[in-house]
């Protein structure tokens, strides 16, 4: 799976994935996208067939994440490992990630 977020006005190039159009277009991988109505954001993921559901996954956090429902069952540090594992990344890479994140936090809550 890959995931990309398009601004308003943003080429496939300025993004990233105007190499992935081929390959929709054959059917050789998919393309799921959601604007967020707020930003005029759009979420771009693509996945292998038989892979829809990583992407489908992946946009329901996304939306969940905005309307604040998905805090209500997941932490952060949930979000990022199940976002990590829909990305097809190892489980110590994610960890490292989260450790990373966390003192990241710590670090700009302590020059507050």
């Amino acid at each position: 799976m890959a995931a990309f977020a398009a601004e308003p006005n943003m080429s496939a190039e300025d993004i990233g994935d105007a190499d992935f159009g081929p390959f929709v277009e054959e059917g050789r991988i998919l393309k799921f996208s959601q604007v967020d109505p707020k930003t005029s954001v759009e979420e771009r993921c693509y996945c292998l067939p038989t892979e829809e559901w990583r992407c489908k996954l992946s946009l329901l956090m996304s939306r969940m994440c905005r309307s604040g429902e998905a805090f209500d069952a997941f932490t952060s540090n949930d979000l990022a490992r199940l976002e990590g594992t829909l990305l097809g990344y190892s489980k110590e890479d994610i960890e490292a990630f989260v450790i990373h994140a966390a003192s990241r936090k710590m670090q700009n809550f302590s020059r507050d």
